[in-house]
């Protein structure tokens, strides 16, 4: 029996193949900003306790407190979907109870038909997995789907979902070759990986006719097609050669620093060194 095919996950190659966004690192520093404003008697009792160390640690560490926030949010409303499409329970934090408010309103108003949520899918050829939110039926059309949350209301005058990355995204769901029963997702130095093991149970990923991104907000919803045709996938795959470079390729391009010549006659530079 083969051992399982390690493939890293959609987002993460996203991530690694396209790097820090201009957006990302505005928001990042714009959150630490405001929290050295806004937490000053925070700060100024740290510095007169003489943790300056601890001070500067938890200025940084203010952005992940507020991406961490983000992230559960999105978790939470994405338990709650599962659940209503699979016909269960649903209950969220306190505070995500607008959300799901909203996603009720998309569904009372659109009616999708759920062939299938968080499912596991696999392209081996390409070199990725991932799990997509779901697969949906929308006014006769068979959809990949992806949510997205946001905390910015529809008179933000900031930036809301979706961003560019996520038609990435979706077309790699959309051109995904198989789906799982199973997730065999894990996790490795910050980054997602899936295990695919072609001795378990996979059916072919069913045909659709495009894709939508449904953003959800405390004070009202977005159902936006997204473009995943066959040039949206040529970008992704240059992607994944990006991420290819990042991980691993990145790390063998550099041959020892050349020596002070003891003579005429030694030779220093060896041009296969670095081939």
């Amino acid at each position: 029996m083969s051992e399982p095919t390690k493939l890293w996950s959609v987002t993460t190659l996203i991530r690694l193949g396209l790097g820090t966004s201009d957006a990302l690192v505005n928001w990042a520093v714009r959150t630490t900003a405001e929290a050295a404003i806004d937490k000053q008697n925070t700060l100024k009792a740290m510095l007169a306790d003489g943790d300056r160390d601890g001070a500067i640690k938890w200025l940084a560490d203010q952005r992940w407190a507020k991406s961490g926030a983000a992230l559960a949010r999105g978790s939470d409303l994405h338990r709650a979907a599962e659940a209503r499409a699979l016909g269960e329970d649903v209950t969220v934090e306190v505070q995500n109870v607008p959300l799901l408010e909203q996603y009720d309103r998309f569904l009372a108003d659109f009616k999708p038909e759920f062939l299938m949520a968080e499912a596991p899918v696999y392209n081996v050829q390409a070199g990725y997995a991932g799990t997509l939110d779901a697969i949906a039926v929308i006014d006769g059309q068979r959809v990949v789907m992806d949510m997205k949350t946001t905390d910015k209301g529809k008179d933000s005058p900031k930036m809301r979902p979706p961003y560019p990355e996520t038609a990435l995204q979706l077309t790699a769901y959309r051109h995904a070759t198989q789906v799982g029963l199973l997730s065999e997702q894990r996790y490795a130095g910050g980054k997602r990986y899936y295990l695919y093991d072609e001795s378990k149970s996979h059916e072919l990923m069913p045909e659709v006719d495009g894709a939508i991104c449904l953003v959800v907000s405390p004070d009202d919803y977005l159902v936006v097609p997204v473009r995943t045709d066959e040039t949206v996938f040529r970008y992704f795959r240059h992607v994944i050669e990006c991420a290819r470079w990042s991980v691993a390729e990145s790390k063998n391009v550099f041959a020892p620093p050349l020596r002070i010549p003891a003579s005429q006659e030694e030779v220093l530079f060896d041009a296969h060194a670095v081939d």
